[in-house]
């Protein structure tokens, strides 16, 4: 495929699923031949994204801050687009889909792929342009929306660099008090209450205050608004123990060693992905107190149609994941079982070579029959909707 000459515009600068997963296909692409740039929003406090993208030498620009009016962002992303000689925009996530379509993408002048890896549909994207969904579950939903192109591409692992070995994990073990015969429970995410993140947290760590044993250990790796909150409640159940069984460490740009250094991961979406591809056993987290073991068996794809997340029907109490901890920390016979069956699983099906070639090919039926200006136009009615008319009415509304 000749070079093709794509802007990126990243969903924001932290290191979120979708953002990491942005960079990796971007610097796949990169190394085959394409031009990516990517664009991004300026934030308030730290951009760790800005970090990672230079350690890969990706060209990435940033724009304003939070406060920005969208009209500044977008006719700065119009000008990259134009100093670039950007052929397409690959937008992840709505705010990026909608300045795509008012900026460069603009009476069709560029045509745009948007990335939606959310676990619930979320209208104001373009609908006559292509769509990529990394949930299967979703597909249903969009097609009600209006979609008329979709794609199902599921999250990418980087399953080359995420890999048993790649990296030390005997750092992090003693860093964290995982000494000899001590077993390591890891969460990798971002401390957040969206998708009820901060929740899984807070229930595992309730789960390891169930299990009282001594021989376990609790690592929770990521930053975030939720993180204040949690370091007081591991503080507080720390004392109750009477011992450091719940170790917070803050944001790492590279959080590989926790993944190696762990004996079982937990969490969801792309984390639990990670684990899977370092060959641990992974308890899945999700909403309203879901949390279950992967394993072969009947939830195999529930899990993997909605990128590793689950819903669960309450009560949201800590006593069934401390039941799944329990069972695997007693079996390292079937923990090794699980490393070994969840690594071949990913490497088969969400591998980031594979996820990449998929991007290259929508790009190129894009590049041979772009959208125009006609579905440009035909997305004009709802996107205006969407942008200016729903939020000017909640303005009136709550005055």
């Amino acid at each position: 495929m000749r070079s093709v000459r794509v802007l990126v515009h990243l969903n924001n600068l932290a290191l979120g699923g979708a953002q990491l997963n942005a960079v990796d296909i971007a610097r796949t692409l990169r190394d085959r031949g394409h031009q990516p740039v990517l664009f991004a929003q300026g934030v308030d406090g730290p951009a760790p994204l800005v970090e990672l993208a230079a350690s890969h030498d990706l060209d990435l620009v940033v724009a304003g801050d939070p406060d920005t009016p969208h009209a500044v962002i977008r006719a700065r992303l119009g000008r990259l687009a134009d100093e670039h000689g950007s052929q397409l925009v690959h937008a992840w996530e709505v705010r990026a889909a909608r300045n795509a379509y008012f900026g460069p993408g603009r009476q069709g002048r560029l045509p745009i792929v948007t990335t939606f890896y959310g676990i619930r549909m979320l209208r104001g994207m373009p609908r006559h342009q292509p769509l990529v969904l990394g949930l299967g579950a979703l597909m249903p939903d969009a097609r009600t929306f209006g979609h008329r192109d979709l794609r199902l591409i599921e999250p990418p692992v980087n399953t080359a660099e995420d890999a048993p070995g790649s990296v030390s994990g005997a750092a992090f073990r003693a860093e964290v008090g995982a000494g000899d015969g001590r077993l390591l429970l890891c969460i990798v995410t971002r401390l957040v209450s969206g998708l009820e993140k901060d929740a899984g947290v807070r229930r595992t760590m309730a789960a390891v205050r169930l299990l009282d044993d001594p021989s376990l250990v609790l690592a929770v790796v990521g930053g975030g608004p939720s993180e204040e909150p949690l370091r007081a409640e591991a503080a507080r159940l720390n004392a109750e123990l009477g011992r450091e069984a719940i170790v917070l460490t803050g944001q790492r740009s590279d959080p590989r060693p926790a993944y190696q250094a762990a004996d079982l991961v937990l969490g969801m979406g792309g984390s639990a992905l990670r684990g899977l591809a370092f060959a641990k056993p992974v308890i899945v987290h999700g909403a309203n107190g879901y949390s279950a073991i992967h394993e072969p068996g009947p939830l195999v794809e529930p899990h993997a149609s909605r990128c590793m997340y689950g819903h669960g029907d309450g009560p949201a109490d800590a006593k069934a994941l401390a039941a799944q901890i329990r069972v695997l920390a007693d079996d390292p016979d079937r923990r090794a079982e699980l490393g070994s069956w969840g690594r071949d699983w990913v490497v088969g099906r969400f591998s980031l070579d594979h996820v990449s070639t998929a991007f290259e090919e929508i790009y190129r039926e894009l590049l041979r029959q772009p959208p125009g200006r006609t579905a440009w136009l035909r997305d004009l009615e709802q996107m205006t909707r969407y942008e200016y008319v729903k939020p000017t009415a909640r303005r009136l509304l709550t005055r």
